[in-house]
C-alpha cells in the first residue's frame, strides 16, 4: 500500500492542537451540536471558545489532532473531571471526528493516544460519558479497555427527547 492509497488512519498524523486548529475545531463541535447526542452542548460554540479551548490546554491536559492531508479532522482532548482537587488524579476523555471521516480507524488512533497518556501522565483513572444511543462511541470506549459503570436514565433533553447517558471508566493503575 503506498502512502496515496493507505488508509486514512494510516496517513493520519496525530499531533498536538496548535491555535490554527480553533475553526476546525469549532466546525466539527458545531456539526454535533446541531445533528447529533454525542455532545449535549445544545448552542453553537464560537470560534473563540476553542481558541480559549486551546489556549487553556496542560500539560497533563492535552488535546490532540488528527490530520489528514494538512487538514484537521479530528480531535481528542483530556479535561479535569471535576474541578474539586480529590479528582485530580481522573481525567476525563473527549474524542470526536469530521463525519467524513468515521469508521475508518481515527478514532481507535486518538483513544490509543489518550490512553497512552493517561497513564504517561500518572491518571489513576479515565472516564467518559457518552449518550446511550451513541454504540458506536461506546464501543470505542469498550475496545479501549473502558467499562460501564453508570447508567443514568433521562438525565439529559436534546431535540425534544429525554436521553440516557452511560459513564465508562478505564482504571490505570490498580489501587
Amino acid at each position: 500500500m503506498t502512502p496515496d492509497t493507505a488508509a486514512p488512519s494510516v496517513r493520519a498524523v496525530l499531533r498536538a492542537a496548535r491555535p490554527d486548529d480553533a475553526a476546525a475545531i469549532q466546525a466539527i463541535l458545531n456539526h454535533y451540536i446541531a445533528h447529533s447526542t454525542s455532545t449535549f452542548m445544545t448552542e453553537p460554540v464560537t470560534l473563540e471558545s476553542r481558541q480559549t479551548f486551546i489556549s487553556q490546554r496542560d500539560a497533563r491536559h492535552p488535546l490532540w489532532v488528527a490530520e489528514l492531508d494538512g487538514v484537521t479532522v479530528g480531535w481528542a482532548a483530556l479535561s479535569p473531571h471535576q474541578a474539586r482537587s480529590a479528582y485530580a488524579e481522573t481525567a476525563e476523555s473527549s474524542i470526536y471526528l469530521h463525519p467524513h471521516h468515521t469508521r475508518c480507524g481515527l478514532g481507535t488512533r486518538l483513544m490509543m493516544r489518550v490512553v497512552a497518556h493517561g497513564h504517561e501522565a500518572g491518571f489513576h483513572t479515565l472516564v467518559a460519558g457518552a449518550c446511550a444511543e451513541q454504540a458506536a462511541s461506546i464501543a470505542l470506549h469498550e475496545r479501549a479497555g473502558y467499562q460501564r459503570c453508570a447508567h443514568f436514565r433521562e438525565v439529559a433533553r436534546k431535540f425534544d427527547r429525554w436521553l440516557d447517558v452511560i459513564y465508562l471508566q478505564r482504571l490505570l493503575r490498580p489501587a
